[in-house]
């Protein structure tokens, strides 16, 4: 891929359960990048989406670790994150705000979409909740979850605002369709499922050299274009009841 060298991250925010590292842009955009769980037993989650959300240097990026592998559910995180990206976008005078994110990182992009006031949100593989009560299904990451003592993030379903298209993208077959299955048909939401990949769609969408394109059209808000984009990997979408181009 073409653009500039990958600059140095900075960190910006760090504490006991919420890192955040930020790439500074030309324009008044702010990509909120927030992770997945990452590789087993590290301390830190790598950043994600670093070339493709940056579009060439154009975008502020910010991107957004909850280290204790609570998906945001661990008291008091979710403010804090809050007031984090509050931070950023004061001190870089951001008028414009969008989220990505894969698995956790992709709930996560989800749920802050709204009360950040996004204008889109991408999530790829995002769970529906990790709480059991609500997905009894789900029993991947048994690890994080058994330590979540108290379940404060909602069902994806109850964060959805009006105002913020979102784009999500999960895998085909039985293993995601416990969360696919349950998000709603809304329509401010393009919903896609990708072949049969399981919960690995970002790997796939890199091996087929899709991930810049589909990142520009969710920052663009062109679905139309996104799904053409997709192509053959694209198994079937769930239709909103607005179609925008």
């Amino acid at each position: 891929m073409t653009g500039l060298p990958r600059a140095p991250l900075a960190v910006f925010h760090q504490s006991d359960r919420v890192k955040a590292t930020s790439l500074a842009g030309r324009e008044p955009r702010l990509v909120v990048s927030f992770t997945g769980v990452g590789k087993p037993g590290a301390r830190y989650q790598a950043e994600e989406f670093v070339r493709s959300s940056r579009q060439n240097g154009r975008n502020h990026v910010l991107f957004v670790s909850d280290t204790l592998r609570s998906w945001y559910n661990d008291p008091g995180l979710f403010e804090e994150i809050l007031d984090v990206v509050g931070r950023y976008r004061q001190d870089h005078g951001i008028t414009e705000t969008v989220t990505f994110g894969n698995s956790m990182g992709g709930y996560g992009a989800i749920v802050f979409a709204g009360r950040l006031g996004a204008k889109s949100c991408l999530a790829i593989s995002p769970q529906y909740s990790v709480d059991p009560a609500v997905v009894p299904e789900e029993e991947r990451w048994k690890i994080y979850r058994e330590r979540i003592v108290t379940f404060t993030r909602p069902p994806l379903a109850d964060t959805l605002e009006p105002d913020c298209t979102y784009f999500v993208l999960h895998g085909g077959g039985k293993v995601e369709r416990p969360h696919w299955s349950r998000f709603p048909v809304c329509p401010n939401l393009h919903h896609y499922i990708i072949g049969k990949v399981g919960h690995g769609v970002g790997k796939r969408l890199k091996s087929a050299g899709l991930i810049n394109r589909v990142t520009e059209c969710a920052i663009g808000v062109r679905p139309v274009a996104l799904r053409r984009a997709l192509g053959g990997e694209l198994e079937f979408r769930r239709r909103s009841s607005r179609e925008l181009v």
